[in-house]
């Protein structure tokens, strides 16, 4: 009969244990999206220079990129990644710094754009500034109320304007245009409607009693009449 030491087993079976293949944890893969493409990597562990950790490409975009990047370090509490390669000797080629847990942005090269997304993160939207600027100013002077900035409401009863300056009345809603007479500061005209150009200059159609022509409305940030009379 087969006896077998159990002390002896146990030792057997721990043997078999350590020589079956260690399974790693899944590597977290980041995407790296710059004005050259998109590619997918990693960042392990193996040093490739003293301070500098190495890079794994998930795909071969990687390597369609002036300067692959191969290596790594991360600095300021793991807020900033500097990126290397080791195309020609270890350079350093960029720089990112996280907004939010996965989410890093930076530059790369020759002041390009970069961005690192870790997968299966999703960076919280960020609000959309509005830009500061100079408000809209009468050209007399004065920031301008918002109710004069656009367009007269015609359709809804808005249907004069007044001059803040003395203008040239045109026959085209151009400066080009034929000068057909002048309008006088503070003189009030009925306005027949308005056109917009280029999201920043405004003509209206006005009319003087024997004739129509346009005037200047808005141009540049300045506001040359008032919506309404009054």
């Amino acid at each position: 009969m087969l006896k077998i030491d159990a002390r002896k087993g146990l030792l057997v079976a721990a043997t078999l244990l350590v020589a079956l293949p260690v399974h790693s944890a899944e590597p977290e893969i980041w995407t790296m999206t710059t004005p050259q493409g998109s590619c997918r990597l990693s960042f392990e562990k193996d040093p490739v220079a003293e301070g500098v950790l190495s890079t794994l490409f998930h795909d071969g975009s990687c390597f369609d990129f002036a300067n692959p990047v191969t290596g790594y370090s991360m600095n300021n509490g793991d807020h900033t990644i500097i990126l290397y390669s080791t195309k020609d000797g270890l350079t350093m080629v960029g720089r990112a710094d996280m907004e939010e847990p996965g989410h890093y942005v930076g530059v790369i090269g020759d002041g390009e754009e970069l961005t690192l997304v870790q997968e299966g993160s999703k960076p919280a939207p960020r609000p959309v500034a509005t830009p500061a600027g100079p408000c809209p100013t009468y050209v007399d002077g004065g920031c301008a109320q918002p109710s004069d900035v656009g367009s007269p409401d015609v359709a809804g009863g808005v249907t004069s304007v007044q001059a803040l300056t003395r203008m040239n009345i045109r026959a085209m809603p151009d400066r080009s245009g034929a000068v057909l007479g002048k309008l006088d500061k503070d003189q009030c005209v009925t306005v027949i409607g308005c056109v917009e150009q280029n999201g920043t200059t405004i003509w209206c159609e006005i009319e003087m009693g024997t004739y129509r022509g346009w005037v200047l409305k808005r141009e540049a940030g300045k506001i040359y009449s008032r919506n309404a009379c009054g």
